[in-house]
């Protein structure tokens, strides 16, 4: 009879063992996610390889036009593989990639966003040398998006402000 309740535990725990397994899986495939915020491409404007050469870091700006905080919704930073060229990279944007400033902030309806090739690498203002694209009044969830890195920023942003 020993043999038999072996046996019989083991068929048990296999039993249970598939029925948490599933259950994990289930909760994985059938788990809430976050909306998407927006998705699209990022392209690099003809007549920009040049000045592009060895900018690796691309950060994407998510911000509310209607907000009066000076602080954007949220941010995203990607490191590119390759030199930019053409296409940089497919990007969908949700809040769990998004690095959400002020995460019990609602939603906006309509947002901008700006896609920025970094020089430096770091984060804060754009700075002489990046390269900057720009989407502006974009519903929130739009898809489809193209955001083309056509700008070269040549001043400090104080600069640029006046």
């Amino acid at each position: 009879m020993t043999n038999k309740r072996q046996t019989e535990r083991r068929i048990l725990l296999a039993a249970l063992t598939t029925v948490i397994a599933a259950c994990i899986g289930a909760a994985l495939y059938f788990g809430k996610t976050s909306p998407v915020i927006a998705e699209g491409n990022v392209t690099l404007a003809p007549g920009f390889d040049a000045q592009a050469q060895g900018m690796r870091t691309l950060f994407i700006i998510v911000r509310d036009p209607q907000s009066p905080m000076p602080m954007p919704y949220g941010a995203m930073v990607t490191t590119l593989p390759n030199d930019p060229s053409g296409t940089l990279m497919n990007f969908k944007l949700t809040r769990d990639n998004l690095r959400v400033m002020n995460e019990s902030a609602a939603n906006p309806k309509k947002i901008t966003i700006k896609a920025r090739l970094d020089l430096d690498g770091l984060g804060g203002s754009d700075q002489p040398g990046d390269i900057i694209g720009v989407q502006e009044n974009v519903d929130w969830g739009a898809t489809n998006l193209t955001i083309n890195l056509d700008q070269l920023v040549t001043a400090e942003p104080e600069a640029q402000a006046q």
